[in-house]
């Protein structure tokens, strides 16, 4: 018999109870004792808890190590798409998913590897929204807080099936037809069931946001930016759109979310090293999320991985307030994107030898001295030196945790390049949104060639955030392009690439080598899905 989703299913609400909260207003977790499987069922002080549970795993879980560290929730999926780009490089050092992802290697994809990972991380979290979804309107409460607690839920469960169906599969545009996700929407679904396609995928995760909208109307998450509420929903809804090629909507959803953060950060904000725009209160952080002292994950933030320490810590590692992986930086050819812009703060660069601290705390990309890497760009953009605190492990050693620190998950300056996309196509006149970005930032206004205008904006502007890299080169079917050589990528980011001219890889566009197989225990414990539908490890 197959039964990997009675267990699935069972875990997640178990994992959830384990883990359920006190505080409505804290992502933060309690004693699982003083909490009853049928309070969190039957009333919404309990549904409340689960909630904030699911957002735990939602968001970042701190369960993950190292080498999971790209498949612990919106935090680190995103670090998925920038590492399977063509802007950054990583180190071949420490290791970890990011790496691993760089590399293309087929652990990360193939259906015994790392597919696994972000298959139960995403039904998890959907198979607890369904336990919500299921108790919600039968529990007792205010029809206020149920309305609340179903928006957040059915946002959740939307997203969670967008992170699958873009991993799992080709873009909407050249897929539609092809199998798409299982789509699960109660808790006691049978354990077997078969995939739907893709366009029924999207069509499910277009109904949960929209109803999550209308639900979340009169929602006020105050302060709590790490919550969902109605605008995070009109981001999520025009990130959707945007891949659908559905521009008329995608165009009036990112402008609810930009109008309901219209002022874009200056160049001060933009050098604080993005790691506290949550608790500076930037005026352009539309969704973030805090690291504390009690929901920290650790050293597997995205700030860990990057490779942008200060010289004065030398360049092995050293005991430092936020222990590093000194994975990730960027190639010459990301730099050059910034070669005709002198004035643009983001590509302020300094390529001496010997930097010091002041120096390249003073720009955006400087050059390190260690050797290995005496040619590649350091990128200060994902950067942190945070708060920590020593925690002994049973064989003696301590390690540092990150808190009073944040990521960022959605700012209003992607609203509104998404809005210049849209509305190139809608009427010809993104080039005014495009160029409200490109005046903040301090860089010249542009005329032509507005969409692969808007596309290199994208990488100048998002890198680092989850939403450029192959996100945009699947949903705009471009090749992935990787040169090898000074200042560009290692020889091991293009193993699996194919050989081009001279010193330049390519990845075809959505190639299966970007794409995730479903993993064997799927096929293996699931009656209503067979070998017949898995993806092949490569090929269009």
């Amino acid at each position: 018999m197959k039964k990997i989703f009675n267990f699935v299913k069972v875990s997640a609400l178990f994992l959830a109870l384990c883990s359920a909260v006190a505080c409505e207003n804290e992502l933060t977790t309690s004693d699982p004792t003083k909490i009853s499987g049928a309070d969190l069922l039957t009333n919404t002080a309990g549904l409340q808890k689960l909630l904030t549970s699911a957002y735990q795993d939602f968001i970042m879980d701190d369960g993950a190590d190292q080498t999971g560290s790209s498949f612990q929730g919106c935090v680190g999926f995103g670090m998925i798409f920038d590492c399977a780009g063509s802007d950054i490089c990583c180190f071949e050092n420490y290791g970890g998913s990011p790496e691993e992802i760089y590399k293309f290697s087929q652990s990360r994809t193939q259906s015994s590897g790392g597919s696994y990972r972000m298959w139960k991380k995403c039904y998890n979290i959907i198979n607890q929204c369904n336990n919500i979804l299921d108790n919600v309107d039968d529990a007792m409460g205010s029809d206020s807080d149920k309305t609340a607690i179903k928006g957040q839920a059915l946002a959740m469960r939307g997203w969670s099936y967008f992170y699958l169906i873009m991993n799992y599969q080709q873009t909407y545009s050249v897929a539609k037809a092809k199998r798409g996700a299982i789509l699960r929407l109660h808790a006691d679904d049978p354990a077997s069931m078969g995939f739907s396609t893709v366009e029924e995928t999207y069509v499910q995760i277009v109904s949960d946001l929209t109803s999550a909208k209308t639900a979340l109307a009169n929602f006020n998450r105050g302060s709590e930016l790490w919550m969902v509420d109605k605008t995070v929903v009109s981001g999520m809804l025009a990130r959707v759109y945007q891949v659908m090629e559905n521009w008329s909507e995608c165009l009036k959803e990112a402008t609810a979310a930009f109008n309901a953060f219209p002022t874009l950060m200056g160049k001060d904000q933009w050098y604080c090293g993005f790691d506290t725009l949550y608790e500076d209160g930037c005026s352009e952080l539309i969704w973030g999320c805090p690291f504390t002292n009690v929901n920290n994950i650790s050293s597997n933030t995205p700030f860990n991985f990057w490779y942008n320490y200060d010289p004065s810590y030398g360049e092995q590692q050293m005991a430092a307030a936020v222990y590093n992986f000194l994975n990730m930086m960027v190639t010459q050819s990301y730099v050059d994107l910034f070669a005709n812009d002198p004035d643009d703060y983001r590509g302020f660069q300094n390529a001496k030898a010997g930097i010091e601290d002041a120096e390249e705390q003073a720009v955006m990309f400087w050059h390190r001295s260690h050797p290995a890497v005496s040619d590649k760009w350091a990128y200060n953009k994902i950067k942190s030196y945070g708060k920590y605190h020593d925690a002994q492990t049973s064989n003696g050693a301590t390690g540092a945790s990150n808190y009073d620190i944040s990521f960022p998950l959605m700012r209003s300056s992607e609203m509104l390049l998404i809005m210049a996309e849209a509305a190139e196509h809608v009427s010809h006149n993104g080039a005014q949104y495009l160029n409200k970005l490109r005046v903040a930032r301090g860089a010249k206004e542009v005329s032509s060639d507005i969409l692969e205008e808007i596309y290199r904006e994208r990488r100048r502007e998002l890198l680092g955030e989850g939403i450029t890299g192959s996100y945009d080169l699947l949903r705009l079917k471009k090749d992935l392009v990787r040169t090898v050589g000074d200042g560009e990528h290692f020889s091991y980011g293009v193993t699996y690439l194919d050989k081009g001219a001279g010193s330049t890889y390519t990845l075809p566009s959505n190639d299966y080598r970007f794409i995730c197989q479903i993993p064997e225990l799927e096929i293996a414990n699931n009656d209503e899905v067979s070998s017949s539908d898995q993806n092949p490890y490569k090929g269009q």
